[in-house]
C-alpha cells in the first residue's frame, strides 16, 4: 500500500491541475465560442416583437433576449464542465489503477477507493474555500481595520462602548438574536414532535399534517404579510347615526380576541419587548411543518421490536415516548436543531417586511443593514463596522458548530 501512495499523490495533483487549469480554460473558451448565441437570441426577440406587435422598445427587447441567451448558454456550459470534470477524473483514476496494478485486482480497487471520494468532495471543498473561507478571512481582516487602513480593535470596542451611538442597538440585537436562537428552535421541535406523535395515531392525521406543512411553502415575506393582518390594530369607533348607534369594532383579529378597543391602533408586533415574541411566532408557524415531517419519518423508523418489548414491560405512553422512541431519534432531533439554528441566524425578511426596526426588535442581520444605511462614523469606516457586526454574527454559530462536531465524534466512537 505504501508503494502506491506516491502514485495516488501524483494522480491527485493531476486532478487538481484539471480543476485549476483545464476546466477554467475550457469554460472560458466555451463562453467565447458561444457568444454569437446572444445575438441570435436578440434577433429572435426582435422577430417576435414584429410578429406579436410588442409595445416595448427594440433596445429593451434586444437586451432582454440577449440576457436570456447568456443565461441559457452559461447553464449548459456549467453542466457540461461538471460532466467533463468527472469524466477526466475517472479516466485518470482508472488509467492509474490499470497501469500500476495490471495483475492485481485488489490493488486496482484500493487505488480507485482512495481517489474516487476526493473526486466528488474536491469541487465542494474548492467552492467552500472560495465562497466561505476566503470571504470569512477577508471580513475578519476588514473588521480589524480603521478608515485609515491601520489594524486595531476599535470597531469591536465601538460596538461594546456604552457611550457609543450603536451600543444600544448592538446590545438589543445580541439579546434578541439569542432569544430567537433559544426559543424558535425549541418551540419548533416541541410542536413538531407533539404533532408528529399525535397525528400518527389518528386516521385523519395525514390531512392534519398536510395543513401544518403548507406554511413551509410560503416565503418569509408572505408569512409576515399574513400575520401582519392578524396582529394589526385599529378599527371603527362607535358612531351615532339616524338609524341608531353603530358599534365600534377592532380590525386586527388577534386584538379583537384580546378585547382591545377600536382606538388601540398599535400592532402587537410593535409592543416593547413583547413584540419580539409575536415576530418569533411567524417563524415558528412556518418551520413547525418542517420539524413535524422529519420527526414523523424518524418515528416510523423506530424498530418495532423495541416498542413491543416496552409494551410487554408495561410502559405507559409517556414512558414509551421519552424512554424508548426519543432516545432512538436523538440524532434526528439534533439535525433539526442545527438546521433551525442556522435558519434563525439568517432571519432578515420577517422584521424588515413588518418595518419592526425599533431598537428593541433588532436582530443582528437587520442591524447590519441599519449600520450600512444609517451609521456615519469616520467616513468610510462604516463598512468596517459592518464587517465587525458580521463577524459577531458568525461567532454566534461557533458554539453550535463545536457541539455538533463533538456529537458526531462521540457517535463515531460509539459505532467503532
Amino acid at each position: 500500500m505504501r508503494s502506491i501512495r506516491p502514485l495516488i499523490a501524483g494522480n491527485g495533483i493531476a486532478i487538481f491541475l484539471t480543476i485549476v487549469c483545464l476546466l477554467p480554460i475550457t469554460a472560458i473558451f466555451a463562453v467565447a465560442a458561444t457568444a454569437p448565441f446572444d445575438d441570435l437570441m436578440a434577433s429572435l426577440g426582435l422577430w417576435l416583437q414584429d410578429v406579436f406587435n410588442w409595445t416595448s422598445s427594440e433596445f429593451d427587447t434586444r437586451a432582454r433576449f440577449a440576457k436570456m441567451g447568456f443565461a441559457i448558454r452559461i447553464v449548459i456550459i456549467a453542466v457540461g464542465i461538471s460532466f467533463l470534470y468527472f469524466a477526466v477524473s475517472n479516466w485518470l483514476t482508472l488509467g492509474l489503477a490499470r497501469r500500476t496494478a495490471r495483475h492485481s485486482a485488489g490493488t486496482q480497487s484500493a487505488i480507485i477507493e482512495s481517489i474516487q471520494p476526493w473526486i466528488f468532495v474536491g469541487p465542494a471543498l474548492m467552492l467552500l474555500m472560495l465562497f466561505l473561507l476566503v470571504p470569512g478571512f477577508l471580513t475578519l481582516k476588514q473588521s480589524m481595520q480603521e478608515a485609515s487602513g491601520t489594524f486595531s480593535f476599535t470597531n469591536y470596542a465601538f460596538l461594546w462602548d456604552p457611550a457609543a451611538l450603536g451600543y444600544v442597538q448592538f446590545r438589543f440585537a445580541m439579546r434578541n438574536s439569542l432569544m430567537w436562537l433559544i426559543l424558535v428552535p425549541s418551540v419548533c421541535i416541541m410542536l413538531g414532535l407533539l404533532i408528529a406523535v399525535l397525528a400518527d395515531s389518528l386516521r385523519w392525521g395525514v390531512i392534519a399534517k398536510t395543513f401544518i406543512f403548507v406554511p413551509l411553502a410560503i416565503s418569509f415575506v408572505g408569512a409576515a404579510v399574513i400575520w401582519r393582518n392578524i396582529f394589526a390594530g385599529g378599527g371603527i369607533e362607535a358612531l351615532q347615526t339616524i338609524n341608531g348607534a353603530t358599534p365600534s369594532y377592532q380590525v386586527g383579529l388577534m386584538k379583537a380576541l384580546l378585547g382591545h378597543p377600536a382606538d388601540y391602533a398599535e400592532p402587537l408586533y410593535n409592543l416593547k419587548f413583547w413584540g419580539n415574541f409575536f415576530l418569533m411566532w411567524i417563524l415558528v408557524w412556518v418551520q413547525t411543518g418542517f420539524a413535524m415531517v422529519i420527526f414523523s419519518a424518524a418515528l416510523r423508523g423506530v424498530p418495532q421490536d423495541t416498542i413491543e418489548a416496552a409494551t410487554i414491560d408495561g410502559a405507559n405512553p409517556f414512558q414509551m415516548f421519552f424512554r424508548v422512541k426519543l432516545p432512538q431519534i436523538y440524532s434526528t432531533v439534533m439535525v433539526v436543531w442545527t438546521t433551525l439554528v442556522i435558519l434563525v441566524l439568517k432571519v432578515f425578511d420577517i422584521p424588515y417586511a413588518l418595518s419592526a426596526n425599533d431598537d428593541d426588535k433588532l436582530l443582528l442581520a437587520v442591524m447590519m443593514e441599519n449600520a450600512r444605511n444609517n451609521w456615519s462614523i469616520g467616513g468610510d469606516n462604516v463598512d468596517n463596522l459592518f464587517a465587525a457586526i458580521a463577524v459577531m454574527l458568525m461567532l454566534t454559530v461557533v458554539p453550535n458548530m463545536i457541539f455538533n462536531a463533538w456529537r458526531i465524534r462521540r457517535e463515531q466512537k460509539q459505532l467503532s
